[in-house]
């Protein structure tokens, strides 16, 4: 019996930040749906690990290892994607950092670091990526942002600012786009199973430490799963989300929503 096709068959999707986290998991799963995936993140080994589970499945990708804030790691993605497969349908721009710090004694450096990687990147992508979309008038950009880009606590002076700047940039993309054939959302996680999550716990004293703070901000009572935001994901890089553009789908447990 032929295996059926997945949601994804046929497609060329570009992940970053895909060696860890949210990124990981999505790109496994758009593997696991028949996407072919270029692979982008700055750590080369996990980078090269995450690939190695991709192909033992009987996926194909590529990966290209680079900071995604400058414009070179944005043309060389771009670039493995048309010259590999042919085209590229998906780009699921994820990577981000978090630094914490009061904006008293934030260094002018780390707030350049975070908009850098957190928000330029997004723009350099897109960038690179939409002229190649508009050849086919089809193609689908995530972006994530976050549930702090809306609620926020003290301490997360750039990346708050950083993730209310994605969904602005997500929302003019759609508005430019959308009518070419090129679709473009964000989603904005609460807490996530990520190793960003893991090392805040281990800072805290261990994840008996933050539990009751995610119990408490996350009516949902844990941490989402990265597959879990991987699926939310899917839906958005598949055609199932045709007339989808423009929005921002929370996936935060109904954090975003109590008060």
């Amino acid at each position: 019996m032929n295996k059926k096709q997945g949601r994804l068959f046929s497609k060329v999707a570009i992940v970053t930040g895909a060696a860890a986290g949210i990124g990981k998991g999505t790109a496994l799963l758009f593997a696991e749906e028949d996407a072919s995936v270029v692979l982008v993140d700055v750590n080369e080994e996990k980078l090269n690990e995450v690939a190695a589970e991709i192909r033992q499945m009987g996926g194909s990708c590529e990966i290209v290892c680079g900071n995604v804030g400058l414009m070179k790691t944005a043309e060389e993605a771009v670039a493995c994607a048309v010259n590999v497969y042919g085209r590229l349908d998906i780009l699921f721009n994820n990577a981000g950092i978090m630094p914490v710090g009061d904006i008293l004694d934030y260094p002018e450096e780390i707030w350049d670091e975070v908009l850098q990687v957190n928000l330029k990147s997004m723009f350099l992508m897109c960038k690179k990526a939409i002229p190649e979309m508009l050849k086919r008038n089809s193609g689908s950009i995530i972006n994530t942002s976050s549930v702090m880009a809306s609620l926020t606590e003290p301490g997360y002076t750039a990346y708050s600012a950083s993730k209310a700047g994605i969904i602005g940039l997500t929302k003019e993309i759609a508005v430019s786009y959308t009518e070419k054939g090129i679709r473009c959302n964000s989603i904005a996680p609460g807490w996530v199973e990520t190793d960003m999550n893991v090392r805040l716990a281990e800072s805290m004293g261990g994840m008996d430490k933050l539990y009751p703070i995610i119990k408490q901000q996350q009516p949902l009572g844990r941490m989402a799963t990265t597959r879990e935001v991987a699926y939310a994901v899917l839906f958005l890089a598949s055609d199932e989300s045709v007339a989808v553009s423009g929005s921002c789908l929370s996936i935060d447990g109904a954090a975003s929503a109590a008060i």
